[in-house]
């Protein structure tokens, strides 16, 4: 047994090793520099409700520019401060937005940092890619609220700060462009150069809901068919 628990133990540096052997110059100096990073974990954390994050793992992996792939790694994604953060030595700490790092796959789900238009500006989240495709692309931003603590009232005892989900938004981006936020079917069909008749048809006939990203992404899909 304890020969089995050293072997084990030899695997897993060897295999650290390996990523950071491997991956490229960029990946190696960020993960090198985790440990001048202020942790994320505080003693003083305050007793809230709810959680900020979602598929949190520990067999998460990072696509590169250069399509390499670092497998093994513990991440979990904050929605309410909109970061990745990854784990390393028993601590956790924010992701930087690197260019070199192209996706995310956490838990089955791939994640990309988008460029989307918020008026006149252009600003980047994370996203969940639902379609993506050089003509039509879809991504669903999850979206978490933080209710504020109540004070106690009578016959009510007092309710600590609450993380909420709310409906996630979802993002459509043509021939690559920054995503735009689509909430109904007229944004829809308002941002399609082509086939708008096709369109608006197939959402009549299919009762395609703007509030389920399943139906949308059906939507996405049969529109690059065209």
């Amino acid at each position: 047994m304890r020969y089995l628990f050293v072997i084990m133990i030899l695997f897993v540096c060897i295999n650290t090793q390996a990523q950071e052997y491997f991956a490229t110059p960029e990946f190696r100096k960020f993960w090198q520099n985790l440990d001048h990073l202020k942790s994320l974990e505080s003693d003083d954390a305050i007793n809230y409700k709810g959680s900020p994050y979602i598929y949190e793992s520990e067999k998460a992996s990072l696509s590169l520019s250069n399509n390499e792939q670092i497998k093994g790694l513990t991440l979990r994604y904050n929605i309410y401060n909109d970061r990745m953060e990854i784990k390393k030595d028993q601590q956790f700490y924010n992701v930087p937005r690197e260019a070199f790092i192209k996706s995310i796959l956490l838990d089955g789900y791939l994640f990309k940092l988008i460029i989307y238009r918020s008026g006149n500006k252009k600003k980047t989240t994370y996203c969940e890619v639902l379609v993506e495709d050089s003509l039509c692309s879809l991504y669903l931003k999850h979206k978490i609220i933080l209710k504020q603590a109540e004070d106690p009232k009578p016959y009510q005892d007092a309710k600590p700060p609450e993380f909420k989900k709310v409906n996630p938004l979802l993002y459509i981006s043509i021939h690559q462009k920054p995503a735009v936020l689509v909430a109904s079917k007229n944004d829809f069909i308002d941002l399609m150069p082509n086939h708008k008749e096709e369109i608006a048809g197939y959402i009549k006939k299919n009762k395609v809901k703007f509030k389920k990203p399943d139906s949308v992404r059906q939507l996405v899909e049969y529109y690059n068919s065209l």
